[in-house]
């Protein structure tokens, strides 16, 4: 289980042929949605101390995140309760995830409860989500995996990514739900079709594997690799292991190693247990080498 409410969570790491990626919870809205807008902070202060509620949302994501503002978890709070009390569900969330986490105040997970499940029950996706994380993990209230199930599938049928993904696994392990392939492929589909890097993952191996559709090794492994590129060190992983044993894909030592390069960089432990394994057998020739390291540089270079 989680030490927090609402964290990144480890995932787990196969070999060869890897697993699936694990159900995962998110930490609020992303700092692009926060930033995405700017304006005067003068100005903006001057309207939320006239009680607009959209204006102390907007300068508590600035105190959040530091746009124009030294950041400040406390001020953030603060201005996001004032919108909270207007109603607004994004500040609900929000501070729900402060008061969970424990950024500018003590962790008070009642008070997180409160303020999620105020927005949730108004229908606002994100809530909905974070409160499936808090029955999935139980955060400040008993584990219901059920629970945990009907509030992402909540929040997956307003088309929040995370939470279609969430779906798609407790649908392929049968947690909270009956097991159902065909039902996970599609949740998978869905969080994949707005370029989710697990979602794209976990339907590439259904494709591999035959589970909920028919195999096809080239969809399979070209949603693999759509994860991959975006820095998903799982599926680095598996690809990595394909090009090494000849799965699906010519042999090809070199593209072998870059991959599991990338993915050791991830910190992927199978990764790092292939590059010993392929150094040990000497695989690899000087100039081999050489073209993994570029292969390497020119896969990075997109994600940093």
């Amino acid at each position: 289980m989680l030490a927090g409410f609402i964290v990144a969570l480890s995932l787990g790491f196969g070999g060869l042929t890897a697993g699936v990626a694990a159900a995962q919870p998110v930490a609020g809205r992303d700092d692009a949605l926060r930033t995405a807008e700017t304006m005067d902070i003068d100005v903006l202060t001057a309207r939320a101390q006239a009680g607009d509620a959209e204006a102390q949302l907007r300068l508590a994501d600035n105190f959040f995140s530091g746009n124009g503002v030294d950041q400040n978890y406390g001020k953030a709070l603060a201005w996001y309760e004032k919108a909270a009390l207007q109603g607004n569900v994004v500040a609900q969330t929000e501070l729900g995830v402060l008061y969970g986490k424990g950024l500018g105040v003590a962790v008070d997970y009642d008070k997180a409860l409160r303020w999620t499940r105020m927005a949730a029950d108004k229908g606002y996706a994100g809530a909905q989500y974070n409160l499936g994380v808090a029955y999935d993990y139980g955060m400040g209230v008993t584990p219901d995996v059920a629970m945990a199930f009907a509030w992402y599938l909540k929040a997956a049928e307003q088309g929040y990514g995370v939470a279609q993904f969430n779906v798609g696994t407790m649908y392929e392990s049968g947690e909270g739900v009956e097991q159902s392939n065909p039902q996970a492929f599609t949740w998978y589909a869905r969080a994949a079709d707005q370029a989710y890097a697990p979602a794209q993952y976990n339907l590439g191996v259904l494709y591999l594997e035959g589970k909920g559709v028919e195999v096809d090794t080239t969809r399979g492994l070209a949603l693999v690799e759509a994860a991959a590129k975006q820095g998903f060190a799982l599926a680095q992983d598996r690809l990595a292991g394909a090009y090494y044993a000849g799965l699906g894909v010519p042999v090809d030592k070199v593209k072998a190693y870059a991959w599991a390069l990338l993915a050791a960089y991830g910190g992927d432990r199978d990764a790092e247990r292939l590059l010993a394994q392929m150094d040990a057998d000497e695989d690899l020739n000087e100039a081999q080498y050489a073209q993994a390291s570029r292969l390497t540089e020119t896969l990075l270079a997109p994600l940093m």
